[in-house]
């Protein structure tokens, strides 16, 4: 698709989102569309009074080829540039600016469609980016969703201690599931949900967190075993594998029916087939595709690569 939005054909790079990944609004998409499509070429300028020449640029051109006929346009888009990206993303997150870091994770989301690798190797690399992007983006808006409740009765208690306990599911890197860790065993030691309050403890411990850390899981621990149960009823099942629907933010427990982002491959409930994903916000929650494809060999294969 890059290549496609590159060279200008808008339309057909369009019908191959839509074919593979279920894209149906390009809006959010538009401002990519407009940069790998304006840095495909370059102007010239001529003689006085002659118009400026618009030179088009080869992506596998070579100095001493000058006779080489162009092959794809050139893109601005690298696996390299969406690691750095990554990397800034982290940043936030370890910074706390989960605004920013949403922020961030959206816009690697948008750009992985339009980028273009040469080996197989790489384009596993983008699709483990965006199974990444995935977890990290859902934990953000669960975390945000939480912060956005306003201290209450015992419902929203119930409901901010659930969001808390989701987002210690989240795959994420181990310094940010420490984050997480640290959060819900406060939110349900003050709950007075000492059972699972204990459950998130050890796992602050099998994580070989700092020492101070380490000292304060260890004492809640110890508090917690003293008095064991949960005094609040709440849905979740820490024993139970699950996936968190981005849009309810309820878990989807396995053998459960859901609905299939084709691009992320993210779980929602049932009811939210025909919603757009709020992974990116351009695709369909439910349609079907033929799957992402980012590797040139493979797309040229597949008659989907490239200009011909």
């Amino acid at each position: 698709a890059g290549e496609l939005v590159a060279a200008g054909a808008f339309g057909a790079a369009m019908s191959l989102l839509k074919t593979q990944i279920g894209a149906i609004d390009f809006e959010p998409l538009k401002p990519i569309f407009l940069d790998l499509h304006a840095a495909s070429f370059a102007v010239c300028p001529a003689l006085h009074g002659v118009p400026s020449i618009l030179t088009h640029l080869d992506q596998t051109h070579l100095r001493d080829a000058s006779a080489q006929p162009p092959s794809a346009p050139s893109l601005i888009f690298s696996l390299t540039a969406l690691e750095e990206m990554l990397r800034a993303a982290y940043r936030l997150v370890t910074e706390g600016k989960f605004s920013d870091a949403l922020r961030m994770f959206t816009r690697i989301l948008r750009t992985i469609p339009f980028t273009v690798v040469a080996t197989a190797k790489e384009a596993a690399d983008v699709r483990e980016l965006v199974t990444i992007c995935r977890e990290y983006h859902t934990a953000i808006r669960c975390e945000l969703r939480r912060k956005e409740l306003k201290e209450g009765n015992e419902d929203v208690a119930k409901r901010g201690a659930e969001l808390a306990a989701y987002f210690t599911h989240a795959k994420l890197q181990p310094a940010h599931t420490v984050l997480a860790l640290r959060q819900a065993m406060n939110v349900f030691f003050k709950l007075r949900n000492f059972n699972l309050c204990a459950g998130f403890c050890r796992r602050l411990l099998e994580l070989n967190a700092g020492p101070k850390i380490a000292e304060q899981a260890r004492a809640v621990l110890t508090a917690c075993e003293r008095s064991p149960g949960d005094a609040v009823p709440l849905n979740y099942d820490p024993r139970n594998p699950f996936d968190l629907c981005p849009i309810t933010f309820q878990p989807i427990y396995k053998g459960y029916k859901s609905a299939v982002d084709p691009y992320t491959k993210a779980r929602f409930a049932p009811e939210c087939e025909g919603q757009i994903s709020p992974l990116g916000d351009f695709v369909r929650v439910g349609a079907e595709g033929t799957g992402l494809a980012v590797c040139a060999a493979a797309a040229a294969a597949a008659g989907t690569g490239g200009m011909h």
